[in-house]
């Protein structure tokens, strides 16, 4: 019944997004071609499709044997334009995912953030003309126009079944996946290859390479105070979704959660709310657990009482591709070959 209300909507948010396709793909926009190596990991939806866990993979998959620069828009950030990441940045000057991919790859990896892609590219290239540029979310970005796109969505919402904005939450038409060079199924559960053939069928009118992913858990890792046991964890999260995360942490744990909204800049008073949630459980059989992408904005507020007083956690998270020598493969190729 939401969704009829809100067709009118939908329809004019679909001429809007349909028209400016059109603007580009007969060349009244104009986009600019990356010279040079660079890929794209975008998405058709809103949401969190694992994009940050992707560009992590792939700049572990290349940066031994290639330069590698990463290019973000910054979300969430409090500073404007150009800027390459360095040691002094904080989530609030560069957002979080950009600060993370820094703390994870630095300095094998360059990471830069910029609203205006092009301007930064340009920039890019000439610090390093020969750089292999990953892009994180430009797949709506069409003002410049990357040399392999990865389109990205989440199995249990895949853009095939969605609807636009504001009915569903596809940030434009599903023709536009045309533009991708693969699709890849990301968040999948065990699957069998006669499952994966059926969701392949989905995308045949595409006619794109369709792999699967899921997301992988390390152990935890401490931040403040060590438990040697815990039965329950406090789930603190800043992510769009955190259904597989929690699912997998239910498995093992009794659960409580505070979830924020997707990028939130965590403050001195949330750290106080997190604590104070925590004591009303006075259980010393229990964890705050976050993950690495909060944790880059929590670690900073924590003080040295607030360490050893409770037992702060992160959980690293990785993708493993179900055909990861295919997948490889195709990225290594593309990148030799340009």
């Amino acid at each position: 019944m939401r969704k009829i209300g809100l067709l009118p909507f939908t329809i004019l948010y679909w001429l809007i997004t349909y028209t400016r396709n059109v603007l580009f793909d007969v060349g009244l926009l104009k986009t600019f071609s990356i010279p040079g190596k660079s890929i794209s990991v975008g998405n058709l939806s809103v949401g969190g499709s694992g994009k940050t866990p992707m560009v992590n993979y792939l700049t572990t998959l290349l940066q031994k044997e290639h330069s590698i620069q990463i290019l973000s828009r910054g979300y969430g950030r409090l500073t404007k334009g150009y800027r390459q990441v360095n040691h002094t940045d904080l989530a609030s000057t560069v957002g979080d995912e950009p600060l993370s991919y820094f703390q994870k790859f630095a300095p094998q990896t360059a990471v830069f953030v910029c609203e205006n892609r092009k301007e930064a590219l340009v920039k890019m290239k000439e610090i390093n003309p020969s750089a292999t540029i990953i892009l994180d979310d430009a797949f709506q970005h069409r003002y410049v126009n990357p040399g392999l796109q990865l389109l990205l969505t989440p199995f249990y919402d895949q853009f095939v079944c969605d609807w636009h904005l504001p009915s569903g939450n596809l940030r434009e038409s599903k023709y536009g996946a045309h533009r991708a060079d693969a699709i890849i199924l990301t968040k999948c559960p065990k699957l069998t290859e006669d499952e994966m053939n059926t969701h392949r069928k989905r995308y045949e009118s595409y006619e794109l390479p369709v792999f699967f992913s899921h997301i992988e858990y390390a152990d935890f890792q401490v931040v403040g105070t060590a438990v040697k046991q815990f039965k329950s964890v406090l789930l603190v999260t800043g992510i769009s979704s955190t259904a597989s995360l929690k699912n997998y942490l239910l498995e093992k744990y009794k659960v409580e959660e505070l979830k924020f909204g997707d990028h939130h800049a965590f403050t001195h008073a949330d750290i106080q709310e997190i604590h104070r949630k925590f004591d009303t459980f006075a259980n010393k059989e229990m964890a705050i657990i976050t993950t690495e992408k909060d944790l880059v904005k929590i670690q900073g507020l924590l003080s040295e009482k607030d360490r050893q007083t409770y037992p702060w956690y992160v959980l690293p998270i990785s993708v493993k591709m179900e055909n990861e020598e295919a997948f490889n493969s195709m990225i290594k190729n593309y990148v030799r070959s340009n």
